[in-house]
């Protein structure tokens, strides 16, 4: 039994370090695209977007769901998502949103978006808030959520 005992522990201390590895890479993933996406809005000449916290709330449950199967894959829900941030930055915002998913890069989820006319549209926007998004399905794909905002501040 205490021979369990120490196997149990070892194995969720185990399992809470990949958790944490794994919030840890989310969050290097977002930071890397947040780059990629104002490099190339700064070779557009438009102002860097800031990461919000609310929007990449937002994005990360979407993102989620899409992982987890509990949404198809697209913009399903999009304007509850707008309904949420007007709720916090009033009605006069503006909202875009972008979507991807396989076993890319940072780099890759950016160029797919550059390369993709609606998405494009979005990158070259004028909104000046971003949240993102990152999940993983069992299978290892990771689903992406790009959603923009321009607020009034």
């Amino acid at each position: 039994m205490r021979q369990f005992r120490s196997l149990l522990f070892i194995s969720l201390c185990s399992f809470g370090l990949i958790v944490c590895v794994s919030a840890q890479s989310r969050g290097q993933f977002q930071r890397e695209i947040l780059k990629y996406t104002n490099q190339y809005r700064h070779r557009q000449g438009l102002p860097a977007l800031v990461l919000d916290g609310t929007a990449s709330r937002l994005a990360q449950q979407h993102s989620s769901d899409m992982a987890a199967g509990r949404a198809g894959f697209g913009h399903g829900g999009f304007q509850s998502r707008t309904n949420k941030l007007r709720a916090k930055y009033g009605r006069y915002i503006a909202t875009g949103e972008n979507v991807a998913f396989g076993k890319l890069s940072a780099r890759q989820v950016v160029n797919i978006w550059i390369h993709s006319a609606p998405h494009r549209k979005n990158l070259r926007g004028k909104f000046n808030k971003v949240g993102i998004g990152i999940a993983y399905n069992r299978q290892g794909v990771a689903y992406f959520t790009q959603l923009f905002v321009r607020t009034r501040e």
